[in-house]
């Protein structure tokens, strides 16, 4: 479902788990998917937002231990 593009909490409801934690545990999103995202949202944010350097800041994750940490974590 995840790989399909369903939402975490339509697979939580679909597991009938009360806490997303319990779901969290049985899904891992590979780093191509990952990366597909963020993609996204990049795209996103760069199309609906006026230009700002803090976002331009914020795009350079590659370099970012603690944010590379952060995505590891998902």
């Amino acid at each position: 479902m995840l790989s399909c593009g369903h939402a975490i909490t339509d697979i939580k409801i679909r597991l009938g788990h009360e806490n997303i934690q319990s779901t969290m545990v049985y899904l891992h999103m590979d780093l191509t998917h990952k990366r597909s995202v963020q993609k996204k949202f990049i795209q996103y944010a760069q199309s609906a937002l006026k230009h700002d350097p803090k976002l331009d800041e914020l795009i350079d994750w590659d370099h970012k231990e603690d944010i590379l940490a952060w995505l590891d974590s998902l």
